[in-house]
């Protein structure tokens, strides 16, 4: 081997930071981010969709359409790279991989496998059947502030999409200012394990088993709401319109159980989920 000039250690230098550079990211929040108000349910809704046979592709295909792809359309060209990158890398992964995805965000149907649930979306997005196969090497992923905040829409939907093949989905009752209250500190790790292992809420309506937790204390679940409504404020401000935030804490602000699990465990991360005015509808800490 030839000793190294520092003309060729540059070209070696220059060559690795492209690699880096070209890298794909990706961040599992994504795949909450792409499911709409399909995250937001209604009490109605939870009771129904928790008793709905979607197992079958046809019927879950059919579910989806209304509540992933009018959203879909308003991420921006870069969002739907991210998208895209996330769920090519995710939908290679192992299946406890995308079950862990699903326990985390309480999706409320009942599906054949998380596998499915995701294959179908990306069907829907992409319009390919399954993603190319991946070289782990071309991927990173990215857990920035910067990143996982960075799935940005346009303030309306372009006329060419506004078709009603892809109206918005019927809902069923009334989506209400009480998810902010699931969360609260006061709520006894009893009711949040009853959640994680039964599918029972908070307000003793009972859905799917998922994830579930509670803030530790109001002061940070407070200041928490406060640096979300203002990060929301300073992207709109700025022409960039997003409907969910991750905020990391320097010190653990929530506690939890996973899905059927009955060991609490304590995290440093809380997601807070808007509508389209800017009004906070939920705010969770997350155990993934």
């Amino acid at each position: 081997m030839g000793k190294m000039t520092i003309s060729s250690f540059f070209k070696a230098y220059r060559s690795n930071l492209l690699k880096k550079e070209t890298k794909k990211k990706y961040y599992w929040g994504f795949m909450g981010d792409i499911l709409g108000e399909l995250i937001l349910p209604t009490d109605e809704e939870i009771i129904d969709f928790a008793q709905r046979d979607l197992t079958s592709t046809v019927a879950l295909r059919y579910f989806l359409q209304p509540w992933i792809m009018p959203d879909f359309f308003l991420f921006t060209e870069e969002s739907k790279q991210r998208i895209r990158d996330t769920l090519a890398w995710y939908l290679h992964q192992p299946d406890k991989e995308l079950d862990s995805i699903v326990n985390a965000f309480q999706i409320p149907i009942n599906v054949a496998s998380s596998k499915q649930l995701y294959t179908v979306i990306w069907q829907e997005f992409f319009l390919s059947d399954f993603p190319d196969p991946i070289d782990p090497k071309d991927y990173e992923e990215d857990t920035s502030p910067e990143f996982i905040n960075s799935l940005y829409k346009m303030a309306e939907r372009p006329d060419w999409s506004d078709t009603s093949y892809y109206a918005s989905p019927e809902r069923i009752g009334t989506v209400k200012t009480d998810l902010l209250e699931w969360y609260t500190p006061d709520r006894s790790l009893d009711e949040i394990e009853r959640w994680a292992l039964t599918g029972v809420r908070p307000n003793n309506i009972r859905g799917l088993k998922s994830d579930a937790t509670k803030w530790l204390d109001w002061y940070d679940m407070n200041r928490g709401n406060e640096r979300a409504l203002k990060q929301f404020g300073e992207l709109q401000a700025n022409g960039l319109f997003v409907d969910r935030l991750t905020l990391t804490f320097d010190k653990d602000i929530g506690i939890g159980f996973f899905a059927g699990t009955t060991t609490p465990v304590k995290t440093r991360r809380a997601r807070f989920l808007f509508d389209k005015l800017g009004n906070l509808l939920a705010n969770y800490p997350i155990l993934k």
